[in-house]
C-alpha cells in the first residue's frame, strides 16, 4: 500500500488539479499565517469580515503554499435539510452564506496578493452539536455539504481565475465539546463526499502524554482521536499550545502507526499566543518528538 501522504497527494491533485498542495517536512518551524475566527452577526457583515481576513493574510503571505483558516463555529442544523454553523457572534449562518463569506475572503485574497499559493478553509467545530438537537446522521450531513461548499468554492475560484488559491474544509474537535461518535460523523460525512481534504486543528483533552494508547476526556479513546485527524480525507494541525499537548499527539500518532500500515504525518500544528507555547515553539515540540512527521504549515489564532 502507498504511503498515506502519497495517497493524499495524488488523490487531492486529481480532484482540485492544485498542485502547489505538495508539501514537504521541514527542519524548523515555518512562519506562522494568521487564523481567524468568525464573529459577524449579519450575512453582509461575515462577507466583509471574511474580505478582509482574505486581503490581510495574502499581504501578510511568506510565500509557498499555506492555509487560510476561517473558523465559522460551531456546526449546527440550521432548517430541515439545511447545515451551517454557530459563529463566535452567536448567529447561525447557513451553508450559503458562509459560501458568499468564502467567496469574499477569495475575493479579498486575489484583490491584495503579494505572492504564494493560499487554500481558503472553511472551518467548524464539534461543539455541543448533540446539545443544539443533532443527531449523528445531522453531524455527518453537516460534514458532507461542509465539503460540497468547499467544491463550490473552489468551482468560483476557478471561474474567475483565482489560480493560485484553492479551497478546502476544516474542524475543531475536541473530545471534551461532543461524544467520539458524533464527532467521527463529521469527518465521515466530508469523506462521504470525497472532495476536499478536512484538517483537524482540534486538541486531544486528557489523552496519556505517554505510552501508545489509552483513554481520553468525555469517553473518548486515543483512536478515536486518530480516526477523527486521520481516516478518510481527515489530516492533522494539532492545537499544540502546551508541550504536554505534542506528548499527547505523539501518543496518537504512535497508536495509528501500531494499528495500521500507513504512517500517520502532522501536516503541521495549530499555536496561539494568548497561553503557553509561542507559535514556533509548539511547532518545534511536535517535530522533537516525531522527527520527519510534521509538515510545514503553522496556523495561528494570534
Amino acid at each position: 500500500m502507498r504511503d498515506r501522504l502519497t495517497i493524499f497527494l495524488v488523490v487531492a491533485a486529481a480532484v482540485v488539479a492544485f498542485v502547489s498542495l505538495v508539501v514537504e517536512t521541514a527542519s524548523a518551524a515555518p512562519a506562522r499565517v494568521q487564523a481567524w475566527y468568525m464573529y459577524s452577526t449579519t450575512a453582509s457583515a461575515l462577507r466583509s469580515e471574511a474580505y478582509r481576513r482574505g486581503c490581510s493574510f495574502a499581504q501578510a503571505h511568506p510565500g509557498g503554499n499555506r492555509v487560510l483558516l476561517l473558523d465559522f463555529g460551531a456546526a449546527r442544523k440550521v432548517s430541515a435539510g439545511a447545515w451551517g454553523a454557530l459563529s463566535f457572534g452567536s448567529t447561525v449562518f447557513s451553508n450559503e452564506q458562509i459560501l458568499g463569506a468564502l467567496k469574499a475572503a477569495a475575493d479579498g485574497h486575489h484583490n491584495c496578493y503579494g505572492s504564494g499559493d493560499t487554500i481558503v478553509t472553511y472551518g467548524n467545530s464539534n461543539y455541543r452539536m448533540a446539545a443544539s438537537g443533532m443527531t449523528q446522521a445531522d453531524a455527518h450531513s453537516a460534514g458532507y455539504y461542509q465539503s460540497y461548499r468547499a467544491q463550490q468554492l473552489d468551482a468560483y475560484q476557478r471561474a474567475v481565475g483565482y489560480n493560485r488559491q484553492n479551497a478546502a474544509v476544516a474542524s475543531d474537535i475536541e473530545p471534551s465539546w461532543d461524544s467520539a461518535p458524533m464527532s467521527r460523523a463529521i469527518v465521515d460525512g466530508a469523506t462521504a463526499h470525497g472532495y476536499a481534504l478536512l484538517y483537524d486543528y482540534g486538541s486531544a483533552d486528557g489523552c496519556p502524554a505517554s505510552g501508545s494508547g489509552g483513554s481520553c476526556n468525555n469517553g473518548w479513546t486515543v483512536g478515536d482521536v486518530g480516526y477523527v485527524s486521520y481516516s478518510g480525507v481527515a489530516v492533522p494541525l494539532p492545537e499544540i499550545y502546551y508541550t504536554v499537548n505534542a506528548d499527547q499527539w505523539t501518543v496518537v500518532r504512535r497508536w495509528w502507526n501500531s494499528t495500521h500500515s500507513w504512517t500517520y504525518r502532522f501536516w503541521g500544528t495549530t499555536a496561539t499566543t494568548a497561553v503557553g507555547l509561542s507559535p514556533a515553539g509548539g511547532w518545534d515540540a511536535l517535530a522533537a518528538r516525531n522527527p520527519g512527521l510534521v509538515l510545514s504549515e503553522l496556523t495561528c489564532f494570534c
